[in-house]
């Protein structure tokens, strides 16, 4: 998803300050893997605030430091945990310059003025284990003491956290997004559709993900499509389990970045989303906003934001053990093509994670709990 200019943007390029715009300094700006950064500009944006990057460079290169020392300014951090650590193969590692780098930011929360927001996105460093492990999560721990205010996507953990809930926007549902309009909507399409339905598992191929469990019981009969970028030893791992169980005439592995285009046909190809992730990692998966509302069905592990989901959309399902997940497959194929004739978890997922829904919750979230309101929003 490319990047859509919001209204300060435009005034930026205009040669315009905005009036009263309070300013957000966000912390990463960019990321090349994954358009959730862009979405929380571009709604921040949206409401009114002037986003701009929080970085050691844009600090002091252009003097943004001063910014840190004013109430008026909100500092937004996702994911700075993950500065101390470094890939090692199949795990991570601690990296030295990356807990300087750590340092200084968190020197800026307990030193600076500014309002301070982490938004916890994990409950430990993905793919970290054993001592790396516990001090990531002793780091994140940190963090979450430093910041004035903390965020979950994940409504069960918002007293673990001692954090607001918000929604984690839809992807297909930002102003500019190309809606995908794909899912069979009258008996005609559902017929074409037929009673195979197309699974996949899409987004970064890593440990923490377990496809290598679904792998293990994947049924012969039904066609499967892995894709994204993958750590490369684990691969391996999945092309061998592929070829021990002649898997090679049902499992596709597509193992590459995918640009945003192809992660978009992918999963307008799919028909039902498979998501195995283990619950000690991740609070929630990005994948599932990316489907919910669109895909017609969702399989899930049942970590507790998918047992939260499963309680509002009646078309994601839930799996304890990887072993119960040939079970669920076989229920799809019973109710299909009835299940990909269902519509309405579109308006749910809108009602839930929409554009507007989440403005709402984002303007009373940063204007009355964190105490920066913006004047200029216009709707």
């Amino acid at each position: 998803m490319s990047e859509i200019a919001g209204p300060a943007v435009a005034r930026r390029a205009a040669g315009a300050k905005p009036a009263r715009a309070p300013r957000v300094l966000m912390s990463p700006f960019t990321n090349t893997t994954n358009p959730y950064i862009d979405l929380q500009k571009q709604l921040l944006e949206d409401l009114g605030y002037d986003v701009l990057p929080l970085s050691v460079r844009s600090l002091f290169r252009d003097g943004r430091i001063v910014d840190v020392f004013r109430r008026s300014t909100v500092l937004v951090f996702h994911w700075i945990e993950l500065r101390a650590f470094t890939k090692g193969g199949r795990t991570v590692l601690l990296s030295p310059k990356g807990l300087a780098v750590l340092a200084f930011y968190c020197a800026l929360m307990a030193l600076g003025r500014a309002k301070v927001v982490y938004f916890v996105h994990d409950h430990a460093v993905h793919n970290a284990r054993r001592n790396v492990r516990r001090v990531s999560v002793a780091l994140m721990s940190l963090v979450r003491r430093l910041a004035d205010f903390r965020v979950v996507h994940a409504p069960d953990f918002d007293a673990r956290y001692d954090a607001r809930y918000l929604p984690h926007p839809l992807y297909w549902d930002a102003p500019g997004s190309p809606a995908a309009t794909r899912r069979p909507t009258d008996a005609a399409e559902a017929e074409t559709a037929g009673d195979r339905p197309r699974f996949a598992m899409l987004g970064t191929i890593q440990p923490y993900k377990e496809i290598a469990g679904v792998l293990e019981v994947w049924p012969h009969a039904h066609r499967l499509d892995v894709a994204g970028h993958g750590n490369a030893s684990y691969v391996e791992t999945l092309r061998r389990i592929m070829r021990e169980r002649a898997l090679d005439d049902a499992v596709t592995l597509d193992a590459r970045f995918l640009s945003d285009d192809e992660f978009e046909r992918k999963l307008c190809a799919a028909d039902v989303l498979i998501l195995p992730h283990s619950a000690d990692s991740m609070l929630v998966s990005g994948a599932f906003f990316e489907a919910i509302g669109r895909v017609p069905v969702v399989i899930a592990r049942a970590i507790p934001f998918m047992t939260w989901a499963a309680r509002r959309f009646d078309n994601v399902l839930l799996f304890e053990r990887v072993d119960e997940l040939p079970a669920l497959i076989d229920g799809v194929m019973k109710r299909w093509p009835d299940l990909a004739r269902e519509t309405a978890g579109r308006q749910r997922a809108l009602d839930e994670f929409g554009w507007q829904a989440c403005r709402v919750r984002y303007r009373q979230f940063f204007g009355e709990v964190v105490g920066v309101p913006v004047q200029n929003d216009a709707r």
